[in-house]
């Protein structure tokens, strides 16, 4: 007996693998985000949807094209579309569904509702961060087609009309700053490209506030968490997401607002991220030479953590470049300052760097130079000191180690040290991840036909 065909709602939300609740709640979320409003949608107003006993009303109708990337005609609720209508009457998908971007809007509404009552006053924003990525992609017009013609985008006027932010007070500034301690908390084991949505309308929203000539005291307090998210939303782009033209951009707005609220220890860091950028490119001289302006930042405000972690990048630089010997000696450096005695600065936002992350470091040099027993141990220490919920670098360190147990024959456990990587990357998409599992998939080639390999490619194909 044929089964019943289905509905183009019920399919694309079967597609997605979600229940009628949980397509009502990403319906909410949406809502919340394109109105402002909270909606009584439930799974029983989807059910009748799907069953073609209710017709969805306008505001509805360009949600659930928002929502499932496609054409009124495709899903079978275009204006002109009769209640029960013949499966058939249904026009094709578009060629291309952005599905990327729509998820994206999806995660960064729920990653909206995690920020709690603090996040309302991103919720102007988040549609101006999501169109800006629309346009950068250079996708607009296909999927602004998408939509019916009254559902063009708020403009920035708009959005302005809308805001919550307004003019800067003692309330909203300690919002952005918790907001900022939020994605710091986030940024570890979050999908990158649904966190860069609030970052962005983060960013945007400080812009609407510092345009509000705000008190000298408040004005420094709003550069300090832009210095801090504009260098969030740089290692977002660069290490997660591979944008460095957005990353540059990013890291420049974040060494501004440093240096304008004399805030020399974010300076420095804006710049040393600013290296990776043209070491990537084997741009070895330009990235010392940024390492070297960082440094010159902390001559007015010393501070061991960072100064320890700035050698550990240079380490990083010279490994790269094929010159272990600086490498290690750079790595001495970092262990040498960070064993100083000393205050330790109370940096929230400096939560990328300590001891085990510079075992890391020093895994990745000692590999590189092929002092593999040394390798093994730092990289076994920093994996078993690393946090829990950071799954990004562990995977990073999962490859190399990988890495270490192939060259010592070790086929079996280093495939399963990179299955354990690519677990960690399906947790939270990251770049520099993907790349070291690559490079480690590469050196496999002599061996790809054995049974280890061969399972591991299956698991690498589910990464994007």
């Amino acid at each position: 007996m044929d089964e019943p065909r289905r509905s183009g709602l019920q399919e694309a939300r079967q597609d997605r693998g979600w229940t009628q609740q949980e397509a009502a709640e990403q319906l909410a979320r949406l809502a919340w985000l394109r109105y402002g409003e909270r909606v009584g949608v439930n799974a029983d107003m989807i059910a009748k949807w799907e069953r073609g006993e209710k017709s969805p009303s306008p505001r509805y109708r360009e949600l659930l094209c928002l929502l499932y990337g496609a054409t009124p005609e495709h899903l079978g609720i275009a204006r002109t579309t009769r209640s029960k209508a013949s499966p058939s009457a249904k026009t094709a998908a578009p060629e291309v569904t952005e599905r990327g971007l729509v998820d994206a809007l999806g995660g960064a509404a729920a990653i909206l509702d995690q920020l709690g009552s603090a996040g309302g006053i991103l919720q102007p924003r988040i549609f101006e961060a999501w169109k800006d990525d629309v346009v950068r992609r250079r996708i607009v017009i296909k999927l602004m087609g998408i939509m019916p013609a009254a559902a063009a985008l708020p403009s920035v006027a708009e959005s302005a009309r809308r805001s919550r932010s307004g003019k800067p007070t003692p309330e909203n500034i300690g919002d952005m700053e918790y907001l900022a301690d939020r994605y710091q908390a986030l940024y570890h084991s979050t999908d990158p490209a649904a966190l860069m949505m609030p970052v962005v309308a983060h960013l945007a929203t400080l812009g609407d506030l510092l345009r509000q000539d705000p008190a000298p005291t408040e004005r420094r307090r709003l550069l300090v968490n832009r210095a801090r998210v504009g260098t969030l939303a740089g290692r977002l782009s660069f290490f997660d997401l591979q944008d460095p033209m957005a990353a540059r951009a990013h890291y420049s707005l974040a060494l501004e607002a440093a240096r304008e609220a004399g805030d020399h220890l974010q300076a420095a860091a804006a710049l040393a991220h600013v290296a990776f950028i043209p070491a990537a490119e084997y741009g070895f001289t330009a990235a010392l030479d940024y390492l070297h302006g960082a440094s010159e930042q902390l001559r007015s405000a010393p501070c061991r953590p960072i100064t320890s972690w700035l050698a550990a990048v240079e380490s990083e630089m010279h490994t790269n470049a094929g010159n272990p010997t600086a490498a290690l000696h750079a790595l001495d450096r970092a262990r040498d300052t960070l064993a100083l005695p000393g205050l330790t600065l109370e940096l929230p936002w400096f939560d990328y760097y300590d001891a085990t992350r510079l075992c890391g470091f020093a895994g990745y040099a000692t590999l590189r130079a092929g002092r593999y027993d040394d390798a093994r141990i730092e990289l076994g220490t920093a994996l078993s000191k690393l946090p829990r919920l950071a799954v990004k670098q562990r995977a990073v360190f999962l490859a190399d180690l990988a890495t270490v147990e192939l060259h010592d024959g070790n086929l079996d456990h280093a495939c399963k040290l990179a299955a354990d990587a690519a677990d960690q990357l399906h947790q939270a998409g990251y770049a520099t991840g993907a790349g070291r599992l690559r490079d480690f998939r590469a050196a496999l080639d002599p061996w790809k036909t054995t049974t280890p390999v061969r399972a591991l490619d299956e698991q690498l194909a589910t990464l994007h």
